[in-house]
This record gives structure tokens, sequence and C-alpha cells, in this order.
């Protein structure tokens, strides 16, 4: 799936998140699905509110969500609302060996589905196939694979990499951030965590209007989950924060 890939010069598939999660992330080196989260004792408050119910009912509740989309909707959002976001810049050869599907919709946000009035997007090797009872197609082989993204990779289209469970993420994965600030506390968080990952400072997709609120309550909640390995958050709500909603 490497090679995959590397058919567009693509070094590193983003996973956008909170900043409040990365102790969590950075301490078991894993991105995991919803389903895997609650295994570990997450509460339904831990994830997205707007996405979590719409994630399960469609079928994709056991995947972890990466995207080869640089600039997200949702984040551009989220940013200008002043929230605290990162990028897990996961490299490519972290996927050696690995399973995953491709989805060129929006898992959370798709109003087009087999039960909706229009019915449901057609199957075909650049949409992808229904599997397992979801209610979205996705590309799982390499031939459906290779032709969603010839058809829509170099369009723009938002394509979301869905890994089955969880990832575990390599050494050289790289934390991107958006504020030199935000870049200082992920350096303290990953030293607490004794992770090897470097970080970059890079530009933001957009506004970032870092909120003063928003910036104190990640602090805080970071500050906790750093002084107890055991501490599954406090539901600390970020999905409502932002101007209109994009995709994931």
């Amino acid at each position: 799936m490497v090679v995959l890939f590397s058919e567009y010069n693509i070094d590193y598939v983003p996973h956008f998140s909170p900043l409040h999660y990365l102790p969590f992330i950075a301490r078991t080196r894993e991105l995991l699905s919803k389903k895997e989260l609650r295994s570990r004792n997450f509460k339904d408050t831990h994830f997205r509110s707007k996405s979590k119910n719409s994630d399960e009912d469609r079928g994709f509740v056991d995947y972890a969500f990466l995207t080869l989309s640089k600039d997200p909707g949702i984040v551009r959002a989220k940013l200008e609302g002043g929230f605290p976001h990162v990028v897990i810049a996961v490299p490519t050869s972290g996927f050696q060996d690995v399973s995953f599907d491709l989805c060129r919709y929006n898992v959370a946000m798709s109003r087009r589905l087999p039960t909706s009035p229009q019915g449901g997007f057609s199957e075909s090797d650049t949409n992808g196939r229904y599997y397992e009872g979801k209610k979205l197609p996705v590309a799982r082989t390499e031939i459906d694979q290779k032709a969603m993204l010839k058809a829509h990779y170099l369009k723009g289209t938002m394509i979301e990499v869905l890994v089955p469970q969880k990832l575990s993420l390599p050494d050289d994965t790289i934390i991107e951030c958006f504020h030199e600030n935000d870049l200082s506390l992920s350096r303290k968080i990953l030293a607490e965590c004794n992770c090897p990952w470097d970080l970059k400072l890079i530009d933001p997709p957009g506004r970032y209007n870092r909120d003063k609120v928003h910036v104190t309550s990640v602090e805080k909640f970071v500050e906790e989950s750093l002084n107890d390995p055991d501490w599954r958050g406090d539901g600390l709500e970020f999905d409502r924060v932002g101007v209109g909603e994009g995709k994931r």
C-alpha cells in the first residue's frame, strides 16, 4: 500500500486531532477506533458530539480515521473558532502491511444513504463498494483504491483513510502545530510520555483565532492527563466550536 501512496507523492497521511487528545495518543502511540476506545474505558463524551452517532449508524465505528486532505473544512472551522488542534502526520511507511479502506464521501456528514429518498451512491471502481452493511461505499481492493485515487485525489476530493480498529504509529511520526505555544505544549506532552516523535510548526489552513478560554481548558485537561495516566477525560466539548460545519 505504500506504493499506492508513492504514485501521488504522498509521504504522510494526516490525522487531525484536538490538542488535548495528544497525551492519550502519545502514551499508546496508536490511533484507535471508537469501538477500541470504548474497550479502553473512554466514554461517549470523548468523541465528536456531531459525528459519534452517524459513524456508528453508518457502519464505521470500527475504524480509526485519517484523511488525504491537508485542510479539512472541519479543522478550518475549529481553528477559526479558536480551539487548538494538531496534525498527527503518519509516514506512509507506517502503512506497510496495514489493511485500510478509502472513502471519498464524508462519513459523518453525507446525507445520501441507501435509505434516503434518492438512494445511496452507486457502486463502481471509482466510488467503491458496500461492505458489511455499511451505508457508504468504500474502496477496499487495490484495483478500486487505485481507481478512486486516479479519479478523485488530484481534483482535491477529501478522501478518508479508514484503518480497522487501530493504527500503530511509528517513531518517525511528526506532530504538526499551528502556533508556537501549541508546539511548546506538545513538546512537553511528548517528553513526559517518553515519545520520540518530532515536532514541526506549520501555517494553519485559514485563520487560527487562538482563544484564551479554550486554551486554558486544553492546558488544564493536558495537565490532568499527564498527572494521571488512568484518567479518561472530563468531556471537554470542542465540536460545537467554530463557524459552520465542514468535513472531518
